[in-house]
């Protein structure tokens, strides 16, 4: 009798076990990031001889996207499945190709991609939750006789009922880089540089 009520506690303990472990499992721990930048064609290209050589930095203290706090010490994290810095990198050079830039390994000019912030913090209380994102992103142009420096700025805030959902939030993020970035390749101060520096 002993040995049955322990075989079908194992069994109790086994399966509670299993569950735990699948619902910690099914919660997504990673995004991608897939910013979308409007088409080239719709905008002017650059007419200039210049050949730029681009790199970028990543100067956050922490690289996870979103941080979901409960109200006590412990806060859930989703990280970057792919380096935010490259896929801003990429996004930013294929736009800029797409307008006529061009681009070689070494050049005298340079432009420098500083990943400044790129964080949702997600409060979230017994009925509702509170999102406030931000992205900062600097771009540096330099040559042997001057520099330019222009930091974009991108701030997202929303209160909303119930609990928070991480595949909303991963897409309001992914359009609000995305429109950071269009403001990027669209701003006329940097195109003029970019153009003749």
């Amino acid at each position: 009798m002993i040995y049955l009520c322990l075989k079908r506690t194992r069994l109790i303990i086994l399966t509670l076990t299993a569950l735990f472990l699948f619902s910690c499992s099914s919660a997504p721990r990673t995004m991608l990031l897939e910013p979308e930048l409007v088409n080239a064609e719709k905008q002017l290209s650059f007419d200039s001889d210049l050949k730029w050589s681009l790199s970028s930095q990543d100067q956050r203290i922490a690289h996870y996207l979103i941080e979901i706090s409960t109200g006590d010490d412990v806060a859930t994290l989703i990280n970057e499945q792919k380096s935010s810095r490259l896929v801003i990198q990429q996004a930013l050079n294929e736009a800029w190709l797409e307008r006529d830039l061009s681009f070689t390994e070494e050049s005298i000019y340079k432009i420098d991609i500083q990943l400044i912030k790129l964080l949702a913090e997600v409060e979230q209380s017994s009925f509702s939750h509170q999102v406030n994102s931000n992205i900062v992103i600097r771009i540096q142009l330099s040559s042997d006789q001057q520099k330019f420096n222009k930091t974009f700025k991108s701030h997202f805030y929303s209160k909303k009922p119930f609990t928070a959902n991480n595949a909303k939030i991963s897409e309001q993020l992914n359009t609000q880089l995305s429109q950071l970035l269009n403001e990027i390749v669209q701003d006329p101060e940097l195109n003029s540089k970019l153009q003749q520096f």
